[in-house]
């Protein structure tokens, strides 16, 4: 975190409140607040399991409640938030919960849930800093978590994944435009997969039964997984994240490895993460 910006986080009336999912990344933001000696209050959502240290002060609310939401945030001087972690649709559309009939609530503030991800989240944003909260990104507080250009691995890409690299960055900036998902798996120049609303998993999953299914598709690259923020998304929602699961279903799906932008994706427990790719014979490869 910029030093800089330490002083006004420790203020009475400029508190930090962390938005926070399921996964790691809440105990990763967690972490570092407190190592700068600055103490969040965490915000989860019913619905949503949280994994939050017993010492950080826990509120949960309704997502279909902005107005007490608002209200809690600013009885506890709250005045920046930070997002982090999974929240999916199926957290929040849940008909087998109460939580439906404050819908008016979202509706009052134009958020549409039939909305694409990123305009829902921008239209969120900007209800929050409507009610003058401002929201911090996630290279504000987490720099070190980001990774530079070049091969970060023992393993390097090959011609082919190089050009299965160049070529998903292509077809990366067509579903940016469409706003369907943030990763994708790319095979002798050819798209193979689309992360769509069941997530990066299910993408993987999906590869995997293809070549299983399709013998000729032994003979072609194993290709290569590239993951990155969209193109024009808001960087401080929805950011991507691999942690050691992911890695262990790419090498489960004989793909070559893993390729992203600099400073748009996040691996939870970097120095880890690159051990264990080694340790799969998988690169790491961060483009400019």
């Amino acid at each position: 975190m910029n030093i800089k910006n330490l002083v006004k986080f420790k203020r009475k009336n400029n508190r930090i409140a962390l938005v926070s999912g399921s996964g790691e990344l809440p105990k990763l933001i967690i972490r570092e607040l407190t190592l700068n000696g600055i103490k969040p209050v965490v915000f989860y959502p019913i619905g949503v399991k949280v994994n939050i240290p017993e010492s950080i002060d826990k509120v949960l609310f309704n997502l279909f409640d902005l107005e007490d939401l608002v209200c809690e945030l600013k009885k506890r001087y709250i005045r920046y938030l930070v997002f982090g972690g999974k929240i999916t649709r199926n957290n929040i559309i849940d008909e087998t919960t109460s939580t439906l009939k404050n819908f008016n609530s979202i509706k009052k503030y134009n958020i549409n849930l039939k909305e694409t991800d990123d305009i829902l989240l921008r239209n969120i944003g900007i209800f929050f800093e409507n009610q003058g909260f401002s929201i911090l990104s996630l290279q504000e507080l987490i720099p070190n978590l980001f990774l530079k250009e070049g091969d970060i691995t023992k393993r390097k890409p090959t011609k082919q994944d190089q050009y299965d690299i160049m070529r998903a960055i292509f077809f990366h900036k067509i579903m940016s435009k469409a706003d369907i998902g943030q990763s994708l798996i790319v095979s002798n120049g050819l798209c193979i997969a689309l992360e769509t609303l069941p997530g990066t998993d299910a993408m993987i999953e999906f590869f995997l039964n293809f070549k299983n299914k399709n013998p000729k598709t032994k003979n072609i690259s194993d290709g290569i997984f590239f993951k990155s923020l969209k193109v024009s998304q808001d960087p401080r929602f929805d950011f991507p994240v691999i942690g050691e699961q992911t890695l262990e279903k790419i090498k489960n799906a004989k793909i070559n490895g893993l390729a992203l932008f600099e400073n748009k994706l996040i691996l939870l427990n970097k120095e880890k993460l690159i051990k264990l790719a080694d340790e799969l014979d998988l690169f790491i490869f961060v483009v400019k």
